[in-house]
């Protein structure tokens, strides 16, 4: 009986520190590569949170822009990042992917530029595709708060 108990016990220790070890396999939205975005498209549902979580596995900084809500961001290399959105924000949006490089070419990164039109991204995005947010209740959290 001892033994049994010993070996439940180093198989346990086992699958426990076998687990620590493993690499975390968040969910992505997006994913970048040298070729843009995958997938082109994102359709975010009511339940999902205004975040795109976004990961970048090309060998250079990779950029995602959504112009007509003036939000980019700039990914490392094999490197991951969330997007912010404006939480009560709903439609359907253009979203460009292009290399960090192109971006900053454009004036993407001058603090004192509003922001890139689409025609401007467009020429060199790497791939271009639409955000949807769908309907939400989101209000109701001001609303509520209102009471």
């Amino acid at each position: 009986m001892f033994w049994l108990i010993r070996w439940c016990a180093i198989l346990l220790m086992s699958v426990v520190l076998v687990s620590a070890c493993a690499t975390s396999t968040t969910a992505v939205d997006l994913t970048l590569n040298t070729g843009g975005c995958t997938p082109n498209s994102i359709t975010l549902p009511p339940t999902h949170e205004p975040t795109l979580t976004i990961r970048n596995i090309a060998h250079e900084a990779m950029v995602v822009s959504i112009p007509v809500m003036d939000l980019w961001i700039e990914v490392a290399p094999r490197d991951s990042g969330a997007l912010e959105l404006p939480r009560y924000i709903m439609g359907t949006f253009d979203l460009f992917c292009l290399s960090a490089a192109d971006h900053r070419a454009l004036g993407g990164d001058n603090p004192f530029l509003c922001v890139l039109e689409p025609d401007e991204l467009r020429p060199v995005s790497r791939s271009s595709g639409k955000l949807i947010i769908e309907p939400h209740d989101r209000i109701r959290e001001i609303l509520e708060q209102e009471r």
